[in-house]
C-alpha cells in the first residue's frame, strides 16, 4: 500500500472485506444426494404365495417381483433415513389376489449400502 493515502488504503481494505462478506455460504449437503440404498431379503405370506411387493418409505416407493424362496431386491435412489417403511405384499391364495401389509424400519446399515430384511405378512 505504498504510495496510497491511508484513506484510500482503508477504502480498498473495507471494500474487499465487504465483497467477501456478501458471498453466500451454501449449507453442507455431503452424503445427501445420489446416496442409494438397496433393500433385499425374503418375504413370506402366512397364507398363499408371495408374488410381488411395493415398499414405500423414505420419501420413495419401489416395487419388485418376488423370486424363488421369496427373495426380492429394490433400490432406493436417495431415501430420507431413518423412516418407517410399509411393504404391501401381493399374496395369491387359490388363484385370488390379496394384498397384505407390514411395516419395518428403513435405515442405512453401519456397513455397506444393503439393508437385509425378512418380512412375513398375515
Amino acid at each position: 500500500m505504498r504510495g496510497l493515502s491511508r484513506i484510500r488504503a482503508l477504502g480498498l481494505v473495507v471494500g474487499a472485506g465487504a465483497t467477501l462478506a456478501v458471498v453466500p455460504v451454501a449449507p453442507a449437503t455431503a452424503g445427501t444426494t445420489n446416496n442409494p440404498l438397496t433393500v433385499t431379503g425374503t418375504v413370506r405370506c402366512q397364507v398363499g404365495s408371495a408374488e410381488s411387493l411395493l415398499i414405500t418409505g423414505g420419501g420413495e416407493s419401489h416395487g419388485a417381483s418376488v423370486g424363488v424362496g421369496g427373495r426380492f431386491s429394490v433400490v432406493f435412489g436417495n431415501p430420507q433415513l431413518p423412516s418407517v417403511a410399509t411393504a404391501q405384499v401381493r399374496c395369491d391364495i387359490a388363484g385370488n389376489r390379496t394384498y397384505r401389509s407390514t411395516n419395518f424400519t428403513l435405515y442405512r446399515p453401519v456397513v455397506g449400502q444393503v439393508l437385509n430384511v425378512t418380512l412375513t405378512v398375515l
